[in-house]
């Protein structure tokens, strides 16, 4: 008995929460293979008891749209050519201890 009273409470909870979000969203329509919300029967209830208290609705996450991957570091390292030679040229003198003036001057055009 008590399963069945929380599933009746969660279903409650549920169409509440899709009511809400309708109303949240009023110049959309509600999809055509949606089913319209059904209203619940009342149940006859000792008057001598007052009525538990209605549970908080679950709000349900707004699906996003899936976005393009962004480019991995190599990608957009390897789009300009120049930017890349710069690079490898600014890799190799830095093995070395190289003339400092010429880095700095490879960096400078890097920007």
């Amino acid at each position: 008995m008590p399963e069945m009273d929380m599933r009746r409470m969660q279903e409650e909870a549920a169409r509440r929460a899709r009511e809400m979000q309708s109303r949240a969203r009023p110049g959309r329509q509600r999809p055509v293979n949606q089913p319209a919300p059904e209203r619940p029967v009342q149940e006859e209830k000792p008057s001598g008891q007052p009525e538990p208290p209605a549970p908080e609705p679950i709000a349900q996450p707004v699906a996003v749209p899936p976005a393009s991957p962004p480019p991995s570091l190599l990608e957009e390292l390897f789009k300009d050519r120049e930017r890349t030679m710069l690079l490898a040229l600014l890799l190799m003198l830095g093995g070395e201890e190289g003339n400092n003036e010429l880095m700095f001057a490879l960096l400078f055009l890097l920007m």
